[in-house]
C-alpha cells in the first residue's frame, strides 16, 4: 500500500457557513494568499476555478469546480478514487461515527507528482439538541449534511507573451465535492454506478460551450439531474455560481441590453457648459465569473446647453445634440488603488445645431475614463465649421 499522510484536525466549531464551504467562494487573490498553509491545501484556488458543476444525486449532490475541459479526465475515474478514499478512511470510521448528531468534513489531496494523500477531518457540533418524536418514541436525530471533498493538484504552464503558454509552471487545483446526509453514503453512491456517466455527459455538454484549446475559458456553470430526462435536466449558465439556488438572482445571459444616463458639463473650447447624457448600452460579459468584466457597446445622445441673449436681452438656451457611438472595455474590480475602471472610445456627430458656436458639419472623437465610481472624465478633440477648425474640450460626467 502507498504511503499515506494522515492530517487530522478534529475542530469543534459552528455550522455558519463552513459545512459546504460555497460561502467561502472568493475569486480576489489576496483573499487566497491570506488564508492559511492548511486551507490552500484544503480548497482550490478559485481564481483559477472557470467551470462548475452542480449535479443531483439520489444520495446529496455533487458539485465540480476544473479550471478548463482538461481537467474533466481527472474525474472520469471518479469512482476509483472514492473508492480509494473509502478504503483509507475506513480505519478512523469509529472516530467519525462518534459524532450522531453533528456534521463531518472530509477533504482527501491527491497529487499528480506525490505517491502519498493529505486527509483532513473536521467534526461540527449540531445546532443544539435535535428530536425525532414517532408515537411516542422519542430518538435523536441527524440535521447538518456531511461534507466529502476530493482534490486534486496539478500544474500547467503560466501564460506567456499572446497568450502563449510561459516558461514557469503555475500549481492549481481541481476538486469534487459531495454533500451528503452521512458521509457513509459515498457506498450507495458507488453501488449506484452513475459517476462515469455524469462525468462524460458533464464534459460533452460542456464542450459545446467551451472551446477545448481554450486555456482559460469563459465561465461557465452547469446544473445538471441525471434522473430527469425532461426539459431542462441540463442547463447551463454564462457565470460562475456560487450555488445552484442562484439561478432566480442571476441575469441568465452574458449579453443583454442595459439603459443609462448622466449629467455634467463640459469645457468646449473656451466656454463651459452644462450636458447631459443618455444611451442603450449593449454589455457582452466576459470574466471572472460574475457581472463586472465586461465590454460595452453604446448609443447615446448628448445635449450641450449655451447660453446667449436675444435682440431684447432676454436669455436663450441653445441646446446642440450630438449622436455618440462608443465602444470600449470596463473592469470594475478594485485593484491598484480604482475603484472601478473603465475606457471606451468613440465619436460623436452634431444631429441638432442651435446658434453659431458651431459651423456646419461638426463632428468630434472621445474616450470616457472612469476614475472613480460615478465619475467620468471625457477629453474630446472636435471638427466643426467642415472639419476647417479644430479645437479641444473636456466633459465631466456624475452617475
Amino acid at each position: 500500500m502507498k504511503r499515506l499522510i494522515l492530517i487530522v484536525l478534529l475542530t469543534a466549531v459552528s455550522m455558519q457557513g463552513e459545512l459546504l464551504a460555497q460561502g467561502e467562494y472568493q475569486s480576489e487573490r489576496v483573499k487566497q494568499m491570506n488564508k492559511s498553509k492548511t486551507e490552500q491545501t484544503f480548497n482550490a484556488y478559485l481564481g483559477m476555478i472557470n467551470i462548475r458543476d452542480f449535479v443531483v444525486l439520489k444520495e446529496g449532490s455533487l458539485i465540480l469546480d476544473l479550471s478548463d475541459m482538461s481537467d474533466y479526465k481527472n474525474f472520469r475515474n471518479l469512482d476509483s478514487l472514492l473508492t480509494i478514499f473509502r478504503n483509507d478512511i475506513a480505519f478512523y470510521k469509529d472516530s467519525l461515527s462518534g459524532n450522531p448528531t453533528g456534521s463531518v468534513r472530509i477533504d482527501y489531496v491527491f497529487n499528480e507528482l506525490y505517491s502519498f494523500r493529505k486527509i483532513r477531518f473536521k467534526k461540527y457540533p449540531s445546532d443544539g439538541s435535535i428530536f425525532l418524536n414517532k408515537d411516542g418514541d422519542i430518538s435523536r436525530l441527524k440535521f447538518e449534511q456531511d461534507t466529502v471533498r476530493i482534490i486534486i493538484q496539478k500544474s500547467r504552464l503560466g501564460i506567456g507573451h499572446n497568450n502563449r503558454p510561459g516558461l514557469c509552471t503555475v500549481p492549481y487545483s481541481i476538486q469534487a465535492t459531495f454533500v451528503l446526509g452521512n458521509y457513509y453514503d459515498i457506498d450507495k453512491i458507488l453501488a449506484d454506478k452513475v459517476l462515469g456517466n455524469i462525468v462524460d455527459t458533464l464534459e460533452n455538454f460542456s464542450g459545446k460551450k467551451n472551446s477545448k484549446k481554450n486555456r482559460f475559458p469563459y465561465p461557465l456553470t452547469v446544473i445538471y439531474n441525471p434522473y430527469y430526462s425532461g426539459e431542462g435536466s441540463l442547463v447551463s449558465f454564462p457565470v460562475l455560481m456560487d450555488n445552484e439556488y442562484g439561478v432566480n438572482g442571476i441575469k441568465p445571459k452574458g449579453k443583454f441590453f442595459s439603459v443609462n444616463a448622466s449629467f455634467g458639463a463640459g469645457l468646449v473650447g473656451n466656454q463651459i457648459s452644462p450636458m447631459m447624457d443618455a444611451g442603450i448600452q449593449y454589455n457582452r460579459y466576459w470574466r471572472p465569473g460574475n457581472f463586472s468584466d465586461h465590454n460595452v457597446y453604446r448609443l447615446s445622445a448628448s445635449p450641450y446647453f449655451f447660453f446667449n441673449r436675444d435682440e431684447k436681452g432676454d436669455l436663450v438656451v441653445q441646446d446642440n445634440w450630438f449622436i455618440n457611438i462608443d465602444v470600449g472595455e470596463v473592469d470594475e474590480r478594485n485593484q491598484y488603488g480604482w475603484y472601478g475602471k473603465a475606457a471606451t472610445f468613440g465619436v460623436g456627430y452634431l444631429a441638432l445645431q442651435k446658434g453659431d458656436y458651431f459651423k456646419g458639419t461638426t463632428m468630434k472623437i472621445f474616450t470616457d475614463i472612469i476614475f472613480i465610481k460615478g465619475l467620468t472624465v471625457v477629453p474630446e478633440l472636435i471638427f466643426t465649421n467642415n472639419f476647417r477648425q479644430v479645437f479641444p474640450g473636456i466633459t465631466v460626467k456624475v452617475l
